[in-house]
């Protein structure tokens, strides 16, 4: 098994060769499997206003995650059940600004999503990795969370 950070990986490349991409902690003495990509059911999102999450860059020479000072590339998830291991925290006001998400279409739209929780290992109980939130206007109920795993904080493990 190969194991790299998001700056060494080629993911394009890894997929169009059929090879199966695990995204895991990246917390040394951890190694859960948070989530399986997949380009149909991660939709990547750039986000710039978004909370600091950790990053990790540079594995396996660094192998301790650190807070960036900005996170700004995400995976969109839909649907908690995808994941195969994440913690959600409580409802917090984590971040009074609404994130704004462009939407490619035949009109480019922004959805406001207001962040509620944030995502952590379900495992080791650390993070931030991502970040949950509402879209604006939807009721205030966690059926309606979309989730953004940050794509920095996870580690990518192919065969």
């Amino acid at each position: 098994m190969t194991v790299l950070s998001s700056d060494e990986i080629n993911l394009d490349q890894l997929s169009s060769q059929y090879k199966k991409i695990i995204l895991k902690c990246p917390f040394p003495n951890c190694n859960t499997k948070i989530i399986q990509y997949s380009s149909t059911k991660l939709k990547s999102q750039d986000i710039e206003n978004a909370p600091k999450c950790i990053g990790i860059q540079n594995y396996p020479q660094i192998k301790e995650p650190k807070l960036s000072t900005s996170t700004s590339k995400f995976y969109q998830i839909n649907d908690v059940w995808e994941f195969d291991n994440i913690g959600v925290s409580r409802p917090t006001e984590i971040q009074k600004e609404p994130i704004l998400l462009k939407v490619d279409g035949e009109e480019e739209e922004e959805i406001q999503i207001n962040i509620e929780r944030l995502l952590i290992c379900s495992e080791c109980d650390r993070g931030s990795l991502g970040f949950a939130g509402i879209e604006y206007g939807k009721d205030n109920d966690h059926k309606n969370l979309n989730y953004f795993l940050s794509q920095n904080s996870v580690l990518y493990e192919y065969e």
